[in-house]
């Protein structure tokens, strides 16, 4: 990897960082609550509701999606981030340090290691299910309680 690929990965992590900062989290994300109420209304129209609306489904689709790719791409920041600054500290190679962190799924990174196999209504089951057992977290930003339900159903061992 390029030292320009480096610095893009260090930067984009300083950039979030600072975003983060600047910006009260209920503004990042709605609360689950919210995404709740959305996505109970997408399942009983998977399940074959004709109530459902378009408004409903159309929401829990696109913030789940959105929080999928999120977690995604925030993993794959992450380890840049991580893998230079660990190579600048400890004055190791790199490219090797980069080449090991490619050999990683960017879910086991995050510590989430469900079945290949899920589609965004099983996500939307496990964290309703965690919400269920969880209520207090129900005006938590639904990003965060999203991961944590997550990580709690598939940890990685």
């Amino acid at each position: 990897m390029s030292r320009a690929a480096i610095l893009l990965g260090a930067a984009l992590a300083c950039a979030a960082v600072a975003v983060a900062d600047t910006v009260p989290a209920p503004d990042i994300s709605p609360p689950a609550s919210e995404w709740r109420s959305y996505c109970q209304v997408y399942l009983k129209a998977l399940d074959g509701s004709t109530d459902a609306g378009d408004l409903e489904i159309t929401y829990c689709l696109g913030v789940t999606k959105g929080l999928l790719t999120g977690l995604r791409v925030g993993s794959t920041v992450g380890a840049l981030s991580f893998g230079a600054t660990i190579a600048g500290r400890y004055q190791l190679d790199p490219n090797e340090v980069f080449k090991l962190f490619q050999t990683q799924e960017s879910a086991r990174l995050l510590g989430i290691c469900g079945p290949p196999s899920m589609g965004v209504p099983d996500y939307v089951r496990v964290v309703l299910d965690y919400l269920e057992k969880h209520p207090s977290d129900l005006q938590r930003p639904i990003a965060e309680v999203f991961y944590d339900g997550l990580a709690d159903a598939y940890p990685c061992f």
